[in-house]
């Protein structure tokens, strides 16, 4: 059975066939191995398969996208091949029972106006809705109404009433039954909270985006019965007792507020002016062996997801809080990475160990900051000195990292302050401080140091890639500056060169009329860039400009570090090579890419949508008040306006002057008198809605 016979044969009807009546032209049996093969094709984007198994020939006829719902009823869907050209207009008549989120096979239809038609559905990837439960508009009953704004105006249809006892104010979460004339008819599966109360509506976020926010019965049972003192576990403590830091002056350095410390560090100058760092990290695979329950819980979770004022881990808190958390003044076990560097910051050797630690100090970021900016220092002595040494490498470490390439720009982050109860007390923007850049370095080089051991051994391991970008990206972003009169003036093959990208916001730095311009011009760089992932093969780190890099340093939050770990001990302190063991560690690296990949990218998401919201949240008594801001984009449909603290609303374009016209290459829109709104202007504003339910803020010009 050849690709060209498949091919054949789906042109000769029209496309569309059913996998039985392929199965019979072709002769084939076993509809599970014309599946497999059939699979090959489905990658190659020659081919889709819908869920009722008809085969559909990709092409002028038969098309596949990801359908948008509008609130409006309509919709729009995307040409999977052709990702860079514009969605098709799907009219409501037209979505043949799919909704937002499906991937869909359809056809485009020329007449009047070019509009798809939705054929079939292929995937579905919207199951579950979350949602408030309302008083219907007379009053008389309690309607589901759905926080997807996609939903928003269909009717929705209870189908269990009677198993549920709930009540106004609710947020319930409930599964898609089916959608027929745009009523909605879902079954309620789980009551989350009450919308009156902050905290519960941060978690209704977390249930949109299907991240679990508790542990199952059985993965609790057994964090309790590896909740062992390191103390009682005699012949560990043996075995790492010849690598032992607990003589060190290691410290830990995190936020105020962090539960789950990973990472300890401690530096030493030697007398020849070299530096030896230490970084300590808790062994977490020590107690979540490959395969436990724990084990296969993280793996879902793939990452911690952090929510304002609230940490969904990625264990039980009985390790992530507790046994596994470097808390000072108790023994712990860790694995270290010792690295010795040269009076210039150079690496100049790494090794890695099982180790047992005792934190000195719990320092954090504020009071290391004070201690940089001020000389304040409230530990001891040798703590004090201890941390001297750590600036001083961290700087050297620092100059070697911007001389070779690596990119750096500072950005500021919504900082959300909130009571006991979960509530908005105020939002702040928070810059990054230098400590948190010492950790930052201090942790990249651990990254790099176990990633370069491995690669030289030529094994199956899990890098942290980021490919650099696209020329064409790159050139656009540089054009993009020249209308702020920032000309580096690169030929295309020195734009690449993350050196010279360095070079360019060092000239915006300098050349930007005030700090909020230099940083959304820093942050436009972030759009051309690629999306760092989880990967087998290396590629090595655009932006680190590193040849060889990983993830080492936080097994309490982040699955790839475990992975890392794992292999570590296998490769480097086991010095265990069996050949089907590397067959197996290639396959689940493989997997396990694929599903934290995909759940960094929710938990990212997730993250941002609750920070929306609680600045939603915050603007909701402050209507009809006035403020300062700068545009942050302007786009097609307005423009956003960010004020001081980061909090971001939309003016409308119809809340703009008329006959406004979008220049895209420049992101401009150009009003009839050739002025124009961009990135950088500073405006005022005044808020006109602040919407919790949509997580909306408007504002309009004043």
């Amino acid at each position: 059975m050849k690709k060209e016979e498949i091919i054949s044969i789906l042109k000769n009807n029209k496309d569309l066939i059913s996998i039985s009546n392929l199965a019979n032209k072709l002769k084939i049996f076993d509809i599970v191995q014309l599946k497999n093969k059939l699979e090959i094709l489905v990658q190659a984007k020659l081919i889709v398969i819908s869920e009722e198994d008809n085969v559909y020939l990709l092409g002028d006829k038969y098309k596949t996208g990801n359908l948008r719902l509008n609130p409006k009823g309509f919709g729009f869907v995307n040409d999977i091949l052709k990702p860079e050209e514009e969605a098709f207009f799907v009219p409501p008549v037209s979505m043949s029972g799919c909704y937002d989120g499906d991937i869909v096979v359809y056809t485009v239809i020329k007449d009047e106006r070019t509009r798809a038609e939705v054929v079939e559905l292929l995937t579905r990837n919207k199951l579950f809705l979350i949602g408030e439960i309302s008083k219907s508009f007379d009053g008389r009953f309690l309607d589901f109404l759905p926080s997807d704004q996609a939903f928003t105006n269909f009717k929705t249809r209870i189908v269990n009433k009677n198993e549920f006892d709930f009540k106004e104010y609710q947020i319930i979460k409930a599964k898609i039954v089916s959608i027929k004339d745009r009523i909605l008819f879902v079954r309620l599966k789980k009551i989350i909270g009450d919308s009156r109360k902050a905290n519960d509506r941060i978690m209704s976020i977390a249930e949109e985006f299907d991240i679990k926010t508790n542990f199952n019965k059985k993965t609790i049972k057994e964090a309790e019965e590896v909740n062992i003192p390191v103390e009682q576990e005699v012949k560990e403590l043996l075995k790492r007792k010849a690598n032992s830091l607990e003589e060190k002056m290691i410290v830990t350095i995190d936020g105020i507020d962090s539960k789950d410390l990973d990472d300890a560090i401690c530096v030493e100058k030697l007398p020849n002016n070299h530096f030896k760092l230490y970084v300590a990290i808790a062994d977490v695979s020590h107690y979540v062996k490959i395969d436990s329950a724990l084990d296969n819980e993280a793996l879902i979770r793939g990452n911690s997801t952090y929510l304002a004022n609230k940490v969904i881990p990625m264990l039980p808190k009985i390790l992530s809080n507790d046994l596994c958390s470097l808390n000072p003044n108790t023994k712990k076990f860790a694995l270290a990475c010792e690295m010795e560097f040269d009076e210039q910051g150079v690496m100049l050797s790494k090794k890695v160990y099982e180790t047992i630690m005792v934190s000195k100090v719990r320092l954090n970021y504020n009071e290391v900051n004070e201690y940089i900016a001020n000389g304040s220092w409230n530990h001891n002595e040798e703590s004090k000195v201890m941390m001297d040494q750590a600036i001083q490498l961290y700087k050297l470490i620092d100059a070697v990292k911007i001389k070779r390439g690596t990119i750096t720009f500072d950005v500021r982050e919504p900082k959300v302050m909130m009571d006991n109860e979960g509530n908005v007390l105020e939002i702040k923007a928070r810059q990054t401080g230098e400590s948190e850049k010492l950790i930052e370095q201090f942790m990249v080089s651990a990254n790099e140091a176990v990633a370069e051991i491995v690669n030289e051994m030529e094994l199956p391991f899990i890098y942290r890639d980021h490919d650099q970008p696209k020329e064409e990206d790159l050139i656009t972003w540089y054009k993009s500056l020249k209308s702020f009169g920032i000309d580096p003036k690169l030929t295309p093959a020195e734009m690449l060169d993350p050196v010279n990208i360095n070079k360019t916001l060092i000239n915006i730095k300098v050349q930007a009329k005030d700090a909020i311009e230099e940083e959304l011009l820093n942050l436009s760089l972030l759009r051309y860039m690629a999306k760092a992932a989880y990967q087998l093969d290396n590629i090595g780190h655009f932006g680190l400009s590193s040849k060889c890099y990983t993830h080492f340093t936080s097994p309490i939050r982040r699955y790839s570090d475990l992975i890392v770990h794992r292999l570590l001990k296998q490769y480097v302190i086991n010095k265990q090579y069996n050949k089907n063991d590397l067959q197996d560690n290639e396959k689940f690296i493989t997997r396990a890419c694929a599903i934290i990949n995909e759940t960094e990218t929710t938990s990212v998401d997730c993250e941002r949508e609750v920070v929306k919201a609680c600045m939603v949240e915050y603007l909701q008594d402050k209507i009809g008040l006035e403020f300062e801001g700068t545009i942050s984009v302007a786009l097609k449909f307005g423009i956003f306006v960010q004020l001081e603290n980061m909090v971001e609303g939309l003016v409308h374009i119809s809340n703009l002057e008329a006959g406004i016209t979008y220049d895209e290459t420049n992101q401009v829109l150009i009003k009839t008198n050739n002025q124009f709104y961009r990135m950088g202007q500073k405006v005022k504003i005044k808020i006109i809605a602040a919407d919790i339910r949509k997580r909306k803020i408007d504002f309009i010009l004043v």
